[in-house]
């Protein structure tokens, strides 16, 4: 029993805040929240152990790093709506539990 490997799992939850600015309404922010989990087998450059919550996190951030916004989140309603400006996103890790 002791041969098998555990999968060494975590579920990440974050959020992402949008800066926008919209010509009806002006500058805005909209935050969106959700959850994921990631383990050692994910394909993640220069990713670190994932011992602890600390790595955990660092190696989620590395990874939605070169991510397109809508593979991490349901984006806001007027995403693409061409009179309407987004800004770069940021994300925030909330909560690192293991799984």
């Amino acid at each position: 029993m002791s041969d098998l490997k555990k999968n060494n799992s975590w579920l990440v939850r974050y959020e992402v805040t949008f800066y926008g600015n919209n010509p009806e309404r002006g500058s805005f922010r909209e935050v969106k929240e959700d959850s994921i989990i990631i383990s050692e087998d994910m394909d993640i450059k220069n990713k670190v152990s994932f011992d602890t919550k600390d790595n955990v996190e660092i190696n989620f951030l590395l990874w939605v790093d070169k991510l397109p916004i809508e593979k991490l989140t349901k984006v806001p309603h007027d995403y693409n709506e061409p009179t309407v400006r987004y800004d770069e996103e940021s994300i925030e890790v909330l909560l690192v539990t293991r799984v």
